[in-house]
C-alpha cells in the first residue's frame, strides 16, 4: 500500500486543494480526502470536500448557515479521484462564494 499526499495551489497562495488518498498495484483504494480550502482569518478554513468516509464517495459543502453533504454515484474510487480533482480545479471560485455567503 502506498499513501500519497499532495497540494495544488490555484491562482493565489490563499486558496489550495489538498489530496490524499492510498493506492495498492496501481489501483486508489481509499480516498481519504481531496479538499479546496482558503486562507480565511489566518487559518487554513475547508470549502469543498470529497471523501470516502461513511462508505461512500461525497461532497461536502461548507456554506454560511449548513452545510451540505451530496452523494456520488461513481463508486470507482480512480475514476471518484479524477472527477473531484477536476470539479474542485474548475468549480473552487463558485464553492467559495458559497461559503463566504456571496452566493444565495
Amino acid at each position: 500500500m502506498r499513501r500519497v499526499r499532495y497540494f495544488m495551489v490555484l491562482e493565489t497562495d490563499a486558496d489550495r486543494i489538498r489530496v490524499d488518498f492510498e493506492t495498492e498495484r496501481g489501483q486508489v483504494i481509499v480516498l481519504h480526502v481531496v479538499q479546496y480550502e482558503t486562507m480565511r482569518r489566518g487559518a487554513w478554513q475547508p470549502v469543498a470536500r470529497y471523501d470516502s468516509a461513511h462508505g461512500f464517495v461525497h461532497l461536502d459543502l461548507q456554506t454560511p448557515t449548513d452545510p451540505l453533504k451530496y452523494r456520488m454515484t461513481v463508486e470507482d474510487l480512480d475514476e471518484a479521484l479524477s472527477f473531484a480533482i477536476e470539479d474542485l480545479k474548475a468549480n473552487w471560485r463558485a464553492y467559495k462564494r458559497r461559503f463566504v455567503g456571496e452566493d444565495s
